[in-house]
């Protein structure tokens, strides 16, 4: 019982008060840092996804055009669609789907005067992603989600045979 009211006598009454009033200004202080540190956070996981997609993408064209430049036509059924197919697989999964597989493009143009051509040996080969729209994690005020890019080119080598078919002529 003592002990009890030494306690109680040697507490203050205006300290209990502030003791109140400081774990009120704690949240407060604890919401004003909270919200920017989560944007922040946010930002960087947006941007560094952004760099780690458009990397992907890149390496991802960069093998279409390297199995392109070879004349090869695994998959099938024509070379245009193979080298589609060898993209999407390197994208690692990011072309899945029906709209961004769209996004992927095949051109062969004249290493003359860059008109669209054939895939014969000795034209240049154009694999790209165009505009492949990276939807972002967080809700930032913006005025839509950033498109991304992607393309490589390499000149046809000589093969044996007839250059096989093409399904789309772009």
């Amino acid at each position: 019982s003592d002990t009890q009211t030494r306690t109680i006598i040697n507490v203050p009454f205006g300290r209990q008060k502030r003791k109140r009033r400081q774990s009120g200004a704690d949240l407060l202080e604890t919401s004003l840092i909270i919200v920017p540190l989560f944007g922040l956070i946010f930002l960087m996981l947006d941007l560094s996804m952004a760099l780690f997609l458009r990397s992907t993408l890149q390496n991802a064209v960069r093998d279409g055009v390297r199995y392109g430049i070879t004349g090869n036509n695994s998959p099938g059924p024509c070379q245009d669609d193979s080298i589609k197919a060898v993209v999407k697989t390197n994208a690692v999964g990011f072309l899945n789907s029906t709209s961004a597989a769209a996004d992927i493009h095949v051109h062969f143009m004249s290493p003359v005067d860059g008109s669209h051509s054939s895939n014969a040996p000795g034209n240049i080969i154009e694999v790209s992603v165009e505009g492949y729209t990276f939807h972002l994690l967080a809700p930032y005020h913006h005025t839509g989600n950033p498109v991304l890019w992607a393309r490589a080119y390499d000149v046809v080598e000589p093969y044996t045979g007839s250059p096989p078919c093409l399904t789309v002529s772009e």
